[in-house]
């Protein structure tokens, strides 16, 4: 058999690289590392990027549309009463007992962290000296504090028992949160808590904040931690639909002293049409959490201007 008649042999393919020596023998025959606080039954994962990561959320929430809740209530409270020197101490302690009340239900969460605890201290501590200092010049607004003490309770509660994303506890944020309109009213040139209350268009902004923001709450379930939920589908567009019902009732619901412009009530009908159709198109669609939260902020802002009008 000749050389060309031989079968031709296979190359033979090189070895794969592997590490030099006895070093590199280990290290490829060691299994990979696993984290075991990561993987043990029942434990919690790290938020994404660690520890440092997780202690910046305690100081800075990142719910991005709570800014719209926190800040449009208080806003038109101010602009519709006229500023007055107890609004500034009361917006710091506002603004700043948000912070700390939001690393509170963190520490809560967390079985009570010693990292999530010094936020909860120092926002504590200058949301109390600017409460102190708005009840100085305005004495009257104690009457709030049994008031808004029940809603505090009640959070803090679902947050120790990590249930803080539960609908009810979004109910009783919101309604606290739109409450501040009245505070701040009672802060500013009005002069009491009686003479808030007895302003008709107010109490409508008033309510009206709280039935945009609950109906906010199960649009934005819709989106994120109830996408797949046909019944919260459904109730989010119910909702939607009532809104807008009672926006177009409105000349029949409140007294003539009471109602808007026509201009404004026009505007208020289309605002919770156009919420309601959002409802029921963008349901269930993969939207990322801050365009759902500069979102909510351009429609906050585009209600409260019509309530400033009221």
């Amino acid at each position: 058999m000749t050389e060309r008649d031989a079968p031709a042999s296979r190359p033979t393919r090189s070895p794969a690289r592997t590490p030099r020596g006895e070093a590199g023998r280990e290290a490829a025959s060691r299994p990979a590392r696993v984290d075991a606080p990561a993987c043990r039954a029942g434990s919690r994962p790290t938020p994404r990027g660690g520890p440092r990561a997780s202690s910046r959320a305690a100081w800075i929430p990142k719910q991005h549309g709570a800014w719209a809740m926190l800040a449009v209530p208080f806003l038109v409270g101010v602009v519709r009463s006229g500023l007055a020197w107890p609004q500034i101490p009361l917006g710091i302690a506002w603004l700043v007992g948000y912070l700390g009340f939001a690393a509170a239900g963190l520490w809560l969460r967390s079985r009570r962290r010693r990292a999530y605890l010094t936020p909860v201290l120092v926002y504590g501590g200058v949301s109390l000296l600017g409460g102190l200092a708005a009840l100085a010049l305005r004495p009257g607004l104690l009457l709030w504090a049994p008031i808004y003490a029940p809603f505090a309770a009640v959070s803090l509660w679902f947050s120790a028992r990590r249930a803080d994303r539960a609908l009810t506890n979004d109910i009783v944020t919101i309604v606290a949160a739109s409450l501040m309109t009245l505070v701040a009213a009672s802060a500013g040139r009005l002069g009491s808590v009686a003479a808030a209350l007895r302003d008709g268009p107010l109490l409508g902004a008033t309510l009206a904040l709280a039935v945009y923001f609950v109906g906010t709450s199960l649009y934005v379930k819709t989106l994120i931690r109830e996408r797949a939920s046909h019944g919260y589908k459904v109730a989010s567009i119910a909702y939607h639909a009532t809104s807008t019902a009672l926006a177009a009732s409105l000349p029949f619901l409140v007294p003539v002293s009471h109602r808007p412009p026509a201009g404004v009530h026009v505007g208020l009908v289309v605002f919770f049409a156009v919420t309601t159709v959002r409802a029921a198109v963008l349901a269930g669609r993969r939207i990322r959490p801050m365009k759902v939260g500069l979102g909510e902020l351009a429609l906050s802002a585009a209600l409260a201007t019509l309530l400033l009008l009221w």
